[in-house]
């Protein structure tokens, strides 16, 4: 993690700035489960963006971390949705990250 304090409300607005890797955020001792979701969330809908930049050819090479972004998030939310945790949902060029 870079050494810059934590300001949580921030870290949910720009979590690179805070976090180098997805699995940063879940080992933070300072976050609630809420926070964590909330951060990777935003970090998601960043990294679907970039992918779509790529996909253009309007980047200049940095890391989404999409895929462990996505692992993260999953690993989360299957603590307490149990088994419908494997139900499908349909994907959208940004995921599940509009509602």
């Amino acid at each position: 993690m870079p050494n810059t304090q934590l300001n949580i409300a921030d870290a949910k607005v720009n979590p690179s700035k805070y976090f180098q890797h997805p699995k940063d955020v879940l080992v933070h001792p300072d976050l609630s489960r809420d926070a964590k979701i909330d951060i990777l969330r935003a970090w998601e809908v960043d990294a679907r963006l970039l992918q779509t930049a790529e996909e253009e050819n309007m980047t200049s090479g940095e890391n989404s971390h999409l895929g462990s972004i996505v692992s993260a998030l999953l690993a989360l939310e299957d603590e307490t949705k149990g088994p419908q945790a494997d139900t499908p949902k349909a994907p959208t060029k940004l995921g599940n990250a509009v509602h």
